[in-house]
């Protein structure tokens, strides 16, 4: 693949690589792709200023919408503004090139609640254009910010990016993303990166969010300007930590925990007392519907208003938990849609929230928001908690702690009768945990494939949602009935690439069981040839296990699949990836029931 930054770009003029160019070689269904992006990016006192440059070619029809292009600012804030230099499309008609240039009529601009928002729909584009623009961006972020993104939503190959500072304040360059690091992490007084080749942020699975691992550079200061003794101005961990005991200790004052606590009653397990606490939050305050991990005071605001952030909500329960004798820790989480913590830097924008690690009973650890946990569900909290790990405020040293969603489970029992012309299986499923959705499909692990008919409604039991059901199949052949193997589809979406090189992260832990019981006719056998197959990886939290046995004259087959890991580093993928081929070479040694 050419890159075009070695290409000598012009304003207007193309180069015959660029031309040529129909397909991106390592992305093929890219339906465009970004050829040049160049930005000049300038920190001052007061935020920055970053002029950018763009060159983007529409590959099929479906990417006529990348020629479309929007900033917004804020007009009534200062050093906020966007300014368009210059923008054009770029046609070869009959070896010739014919621009045509960005009109006022191409151009909106609209402003809502005090954004103005610039829209540009470059003419005349079809297969083949090219769009280019020039603009100057302001932005008064001079604290933290990530103004410039090497790797964008489509295919880029190439993007460069030089820096000045402007500043009598200290600022310090974070590289974000697998690629960027390798080029230059370690390197001092760097003032221009460049990439090239770099694939969509599409191509990226099983992460939580493509920002952890976009190529992109942040910034942020290191000098504590004007705001000593805060958050902005803490460079450690531990010393950010020390500004929240200080701002935790002003919310609590005057507080009265225990006569608050004495209008809850305590239930038999710690679990219940739990569940009381969180229903008296829930059904006594109202959520406001901010994250946060500041609050005011409780006494003034919260308990008086009757109404909160989560930080309020999370405070409360904590002071509550602990009168009543049950530990729990107040750590800081940043949530999955916003992105992970970055553990060498206390970047303020990636803190969101307070949570609580509360112990309950034989010394299990839940997370529980006290403005959003269902007190019916308090084990299985929203997803977006779960972002690998949390800042843990009470150690007196930094200290970050790795947390995982419960367990989830789904049980299929399949009951397989044959008659001379079809089968029918009668099933029991049972689920609990974050399995418990409508997207989760249990057909999609019947060993038979056939119409499917509900016998009974679902019941709940306990924890589990319980359904019976029945799928009649026709059969293909007299002789024998090849049974399919459960797995198969949720390992294709297991898969990773063969050259990854960033994290496995799965959504939440899980273990699947289906059974499949028989009585066979006399004239029919099992045949079970290599069938039994067991494979482990990562000390046991992955397993998959396939057998077969004889139980009261009917053949049983049973498959389990457990994956009790979910976050899975650089360094561990090799292992997971012979987790998943053995265990693929297992799934392709299929039990026949055949006809004697």
């Amino acid at each position: 693949m050419f890159t075009a930054a070695s290409q000598d770009t012009k304003w207007g003029k193309l180069s015959p690589e660029e031309i040529a160019l129909t397909e991106v070689s390592y992305e093929p269904t890219a339906d465009a792709v970004i050829l040049s992006e160049v930005g000049k990016l300038k920190i001052t006192d007061y935020g920055y200023e970053l002029e950018e440059y763009g060159r983007t070619k529409i590959l099929a029809p479906s990417g006529f919408g990348k020629a479309e292009r929007k900033w917004s600012f804020r007009t009534k804030r200062i050093n906020d503004n966007v300014v368009l230099k210059g923008a054009q499309t770029i046609n070869i008609v009959d070896g010739k090139t014919v621009i045509s240039p960005v009109e006022k009529k191409d151009i909106i601009v609209s402003n809502v609640n005090g954004i103005q928002e610039i829209a540009i729909a470059f003419p005349n584009v079809g297969v083949g254009s090219v769009i280019e623009y020039k603009v100057e961006i302001s932005r008064p972020y001079d604290l933290f910010a990530s103004p410039w993104r090497f790797q964008n939503d489509i295919p880029t190959l190439s993007s460069k990016l030089s820096l000045q500072l402007a500043s009598n304040f200290a600022y310090r360059m974070i590289l974000n993303g697998a690629k960027l690091t390798k080029k230059y992490g370690g390197k001092k007084n760097v003032r221009e990166w460049e990439l090239f080749n770099l694939p969509s942020s599409q191509v990226f699975t099983h992460i939580y969010n493509p920002e952890d691992f976009r190529e992109k550079l942040f910034f942020q200061f290191t000098a504590e300007q004007r705001f000593h003794g805060t958050y902005y101005s803490e460079n450690s961990w531990n010393g950010f930590k020390r500004v929240v005991a200080t701002d935790l200790s002003k919310s609590m004052k005057n507080v009265d925990f225990a006569t608050i606590s004495m209008k809850i009653p305590n239930g038999a397990t710690k679990f219940e007392t739990l569940k009381n606490t969180v229903e008296y939050l829930r059904g006594n305050f109202e959520w406001d519907r901010y994250v946060a991990f500041r609050t005011g005071n409780l006494q003034d605001d919260f308990l008086k208003t009757k109404k909160g952030n989560s930080a309020d909500f999370n405070i409360l329960l904590q002071g509550i938990l602990k009168t009543k004798g049950i530990r729990s820790e107040l750590v800081i989480n940043s949530l999955r849609s916003t992105g992970q913590i970055i553990t060498a830097y206390p970047i303020f924008s990636r803190l969101q929230t307070i949570n609580n690690i509360v112990e309950i009973d034989q010394g299990e650890k839940l997370l529980i928001d006290g403005a959003t946990s269902d007190p019916k569900n308090l084990k299985y909290p929203s997803l977006n908690f779960f972002n690998n790990i949390v800042l843990e405020l009470e150690s007196p040293v930094e200290s970050f702690l790795s947390i995982s969603p419960n367990l989830s489970q789904f049980i299929s029992v399949q009951e397989l009768e044959l008659n001379s012309e079809q089968g029918k299986l009668s099933i029991q499923d049972r689920v609990n945990g974050y399995l418990d959705t409508p997207k989760f499909k249990p057909e999609h692990f019947y060993v038979f494939k056939g119409a499917k008919n509900r016998d009974s409604k679902e019941v709940l039991q306990n924890d589990w949602k319980i359904s019976e059901s029945t799928v009649t199949f026709e059969k293909s052949t007299d002789s024998f009935l090849m049974i399919e193997n459960p797995f198969s589809k949720t390992m294709r979406e297991l898969s990773i690439e063969k050259d990854r090189d960033y994290p496995i992260m799965l959504d939440y832990p899980f273990q699947a069981t289906v059974q499949l019981k028989t009585k066979l006719p006399t004239n029919f056998s099992a045949k079970t040839d290599g069938f039994e197959q067991k494979v482990s990886a990562f000390g046991g939290n992955l397993q998959f296990v396939q057998g077969s046995e004889k139980v009261d004259e009917q053949n049983v087959f049973t498959w389990t699949l457990l994956i009790n890991k979910v976050v899975f580093n650089t360094n561990e993928i090799a292992e997971y990836q012979v987790f998943m081929n053995k265990v693929n070479e297992a799934i392709s040694k299929p039990a026949v029931i055949r006809k004697n």
